[in-house]
C-alpha cells in the first residue's frame, strides 16, 4: 500500500512522500514552551488548542497514519538587473503554493480512497491545519530538523513545501534520516534579526517573515533597519545552508517566478496602485500581507536602499500613500537623510 500511494504522490508532482506512525508528535513538549515564551509572536492560531496541534489523533478520530509530500519550489537567482533591488522569498514568487499543492493533494486523497475502500478518512492539509507539519516531515523520514528549524532533506536541501494527509489506514511508518546539522551553524548568524535564538528555536517576534507578513500595523523602529530590502519574508537562514547546494530547479510551472518577482524592483513596486497590485498578486501569496502592508513594507526597503534615486519614490508614498504607508516613508525619508555624508545634496 505505502509504495502505490508514494508512486501516485510522485506522479502527481510531488517530490517525496513519507509516511508516519500518527499518534502525539515528540514535538508537543517543544510547541509547549515555545508558546509559554510568548516566541509566537501573537498568532492566536498557533495557541488555539495547542494539544489538538500535536496530535493527529485529535484531528481525525482513529488516524492511524500521517502522510507527508514535499514540493519544490526552487528557482536559481537572475544576475540582479533592477535600479533598485527589493528581495521576496523563494517560496512567494510563483502562484500561492496552497492553490498549487491543494489540487494535487486532493488527487491522493481520490486515489487514497480508491486504495483503501470504503470506511476510511483521509484529510489533507497545505500548511493551513492544526498539524506541525515540520516534525511529521522528520519523523516520516523526509529530513531532519536543522538549526533553522527548517526541514532538510540531504539530497534536496530545504526549497520545498510540506503538505500531509492524516489517514485511518495503517501504513508502515518510514525510518528516520541519519544526517543532521552536525557542527554547523552557518544558519545562526545569517539571520539578520538574531530571530534563531537557540538550534531549532525561532522567536517570531524577532522574525522578518513576521513583520512582512503577518503584522498588519507599524513595523516596531528598531526593526526596520534590519528588514533591509526584503518586501515579503526572509530566506536568509536558508540561503546560507550548505546543504541547499543540492537543489533542483522546480518541475512546476505555477511555482516559478511571476514577471514582476523574477528580479523585482522597488522603484516598480512603489508606483503600483491598489488596482494593480490587486491584478498582478490574483493567486500569490504576497497577497497575504494587503496592499497598504506591502507598501508599507516597500518604504522601508526604499529608506534601507541609502540610494539617492529611492528618494522621489519615497516623496510620493509620503504625500499620497496610505496612513501607514505615509508613516513608514517618512521613516525611509529620515533614514535616506541619515546615509548622505556630511554637507552632500540630498536630492536625486
Amino acid at each position: 500500500m505505502n509504495e502505490r500511494i508514494r508512486a501516485r504522490a510522485l506522479e502527481l508532482g510531488f517530490d517525496r512522500c513519507g509516511f508516519a506512525r500518527a499518534g502525539r508528535s515528540r514535538d508537543a513538549d517543544r510547541l509547549h514552551a515555545w508558546l509559554a515564551a510568548g516566541r509566537d509572536a501573537g498568532l492566536g492560531y498557533m495557541r488555539s488548542d495547542p494539544e489538538r496541534r500535536a496530535d493527529p489523533r485529535r484531528v481525525v478520530a482513529q488516524c492511524r497514519s500521517v502522510v507527508v509530500v514535499t514540493l519544490n519550489h526552487f528557482s536559481p537567482d537572475p544576475v540582479p538587473r533592477a535600479e533598485l533591488p527589493a528581495q521576496v522569498a523563494r517560496y512567494a514568487r510563483g502562484r500561492d503554493y496552497h492553490r498549487v499543492a491543494a489540487s494535487m493533494l486532493r488527487k491522493l486523497s481520490v486515489s487514497m480512497h480508491a486504495l483503501s475502500g470504503p470506511g476510511h478518512t483521509h484529510r489533507w492539509y497545505v500548511d493551513d491545519g492544526p498539524v506541525l507539519e515540520r516534525a511529521w516531515a522528520v519523523e516520516a523520514g523526509i529530513g531532519f530538523a536543522g538549526k533553522n528549524a527548517c526541514t532538510i532533506d540531504p539530497e534536496r536541501g530545504s526549497w520545498f513545501l510540506l503538505a500531509v494527509v492524516l489517514s485511518t489506514l495503517e501504513l508502515a511508518p518510514d525510518a528516520p534520516v541519519r544526517e543532521s546539522c552536525g557542527t554547523c551553524s552557518a544558519c545562526i548568524p545569517a539571520c539578520p534579526t538574531g530571530a534563531i535564538v537557540g538550534p531549532g528555536q525561532v522567536d517570531a517576534r524577532r522574525c522578518i517573515s513576521f513583520w512582512t507578513i503577518e503584522q498588519r500595523g507599524a513595523i516596531p523602529v528598531d526593526m526596520r533597519p534590519l528588514v533591509g530590502t526584503r518586501v515579503f519574508g526572509c530566506d536568509d537562514c536558508q540561503a546560507a545552508c550548505p546543504w541547499n547546494r543540492f537543489a533542483r530547479a522546480t518541475s512546476v510551472a505555477d511555482l516559478r517566478p511571476r514577471e514582476m518577482f523574477v528580479d523585482p524592483d522597488l522603484a516598480v513596486l512603489a508606483g503600483l496602485s491598489r488596482d494593480e497590485f490587486d491584478r498582478r498578486t490574483e493567486g500569490s501569496p504576497v497577497r497575504r500581507a494587503g496592499y497598504e502592508g506591502f507598501l508599507r513594507n516597500v518604504a522601508v526597503a526604499l529608506g534601507n536602499t541609502g540610494d539617492v534615486r529611492a528618494r522621489p519614490h519615497l516623496e510620493r508614498l509620503a504625500a499620497s500613500g496610505p496612513a501607514i504607508v505615509r508613516e513608514h516613508a517618512a521613516w525611509g525619508l529620515s533614514r535616506l537623510d541619515a546615509a548622505a555624508p556630511s554637507g552632500e545634496d540630498r536630492r536625486p
